[in-house]
């Protein structure tokens, strides 16, 4: 590791400057997180987290992370693309001698990552080396053609020159393991996520498809375009953790993940012990609107299922927090996962029957949701007609070409196993 300390910034509800509200560190075996006095002197401090999670009580008292960051910290923190390209710029500051200057050791541990992040990274979270002033590291606008040219590059593990090294900086503060950068246009904050040399079809108009038909179902999601760019889609996702009000000034929005809200680890969640049910639990508790989330939340598991969808783990659910109360964010990174074989499972629990992904286990466990057995099924019953007539000419009026879609009909989209 490189760094054994960070100070936490947060922007709190409504305000557009930071404040310091706490130190992370490793103290040779666990990371161990400390909220900061003059922050627990705040009259409108928040916890991190919810009750009950880490970060999530506000006390002087140290919270023990373990051997790796949890909650609030976790989520703040790059996911496996990010991580790659932190990775890559650690790698690069390597002396001829192979030893990294002022480093412990060349492997970067957490906190490196937590600092490796830009300061547009998701959420309302920052992190800086000093406690007393917050000196955010903007990166350089690039524009998106030098940055899909470098996410290509880098997934070939070719070398990049500086402009494009640059460029893929925008990306270091990002989930998920598809190639991606953050940016700017006008007044707006987006996400821009680049084809990979895996993919076996067009997922990103299959993407743009999805969240366009899931709106279309009546879903909360993210609003999304695609741009061509030097003849490849870039897919384009609206941010919803910023905004820009009129007198020009910028307020963020606290994120936290369902894993984080669930108390799950990566491992717990690979396990397959994420659950929407457990998820809904977390609502009914402590949400805003319950009535509105739960049958919310319900609706989008039902959607997953129905274009199959297998790929809806922990990290790809949010909720806003406020210190007082969750709301669900808008969904994301909604998609049509190509298989061939006849059955599924979703990535986390759907009812009784486990991770099935069919529409009578769907039902299974509705009351969870606050929904009773027929209200359930008149959401299903919506959802299935809305998928079943418009997802074909969706799907083509997002660009997905006609091969791409006949596959994704022959076992993925409205699959007969969902009727089980």
């Amino acid at each position: 590791m490189i760094s054994d300390k960070a100070y936490i910034w947060i922007f709190l509800p409504g305000q557009t400057e930071p404040v310091v509200c706490g130190v992370v560190a490793w103290d040779g075996s666990e990371y161990v997180f400390r909220y900061g006095k003059s922050y627990l002197a705040r009259a409108n401090a928040i916890p991190l987290s919810i009750p009950g999670r880490p970060l999530g009580e506000l006390t002087g008292d140290p919270y023990v992370l373990d051997n790796e960051l949890s909650g609030a910290l976790r989520d703040a923190s790059p996911d496996a693309w990010g991580r790659r390209i932190i990775q890559r710029e650690i790698g690069k500051a390597l002396n001829p001698a192979g030893q990294p200057d002022n480093a412990i050791d060349s492997e970067p541990g957490e906190i490196d990552y937590l600092l490796g992040a830009g300061a547009d990274r998701i959420g309302a979270l920052d992190t800086s080396e000093r406690p007393d002033v917050y000196l955010p590291r903007v990166k350089q606008a690039s524009p998106l053609a030098d940055a899909q040219k470098a996410a290509g590059q880098m997934e070939r593990g070719e070398a990049l020159n500086d402009d494009l090294d640059a460029a893929l900086n925008h990306g270091t503060s990002i989930g998920g393991a598809r190639p991606k950068v953050l940016f700017r246009q006008g007044k707006e904050y987006w996400v821009a996520k680049f084809s990979s040399s895996r993919d076996t079809i067009n997922m990103i108009a299959a993407e743009h498809g999805a969240m366009r038909l899931a709106a279309e179902a009546g879903l909360r999601v993210a609003p999304t375009q695609v741009l061509d760019i030097s003849g490849k889609g870039v897919l384009l996702v609206r941010r919803f953790d910023r905004a820009i009000h009129a007198s020009g000034t910028l307020t963020r929005r606290h994120m936290l993940s369902a894993m984080t809200l669930m108390n799950l680890d990566e491992y717990a969640v690979r396990a397959g012990e994420a659950s929407y049910l457990t998820l809904a639990d977390v609502l009914r508790k402590y949400a805003r609107d319950f009535q509105r989330d739960g049958r919310e939340l319900f609706r989008r598991m039902v959607f997953n299922i129905l274009i199959g969808n297998i790929d809806d783990h922990a990290r790809n659910h949010a909720c806003f927090w406020d210190g007082q109360a969750l709301e669900l964010t808008p969904a994301y990174d909604v998609c049509p996962q190509p298989r061939l074989g006849y059955s599924a499972d979703l990535a986390m629990i759907v009812g009784s029957l486990g991770r099935a992904a069919t529409l009578n286990n769907a039902i299974s466990q509705a009351e969870r949701f606050g929904l009773a057995n027929d209200e359930a099924a008149e959401c299903i019953d919506a959802l299935t007609q809305t998928v079943a007539t418009r997802w074909e000419n969706t799907f083509s009026a997002a660009g997905l070409a006609a091969g791409d879609i006949e596959y994704l009909a022959k076992a993925t989209l409205m699959s007969p196993s969902i009727l089980d």
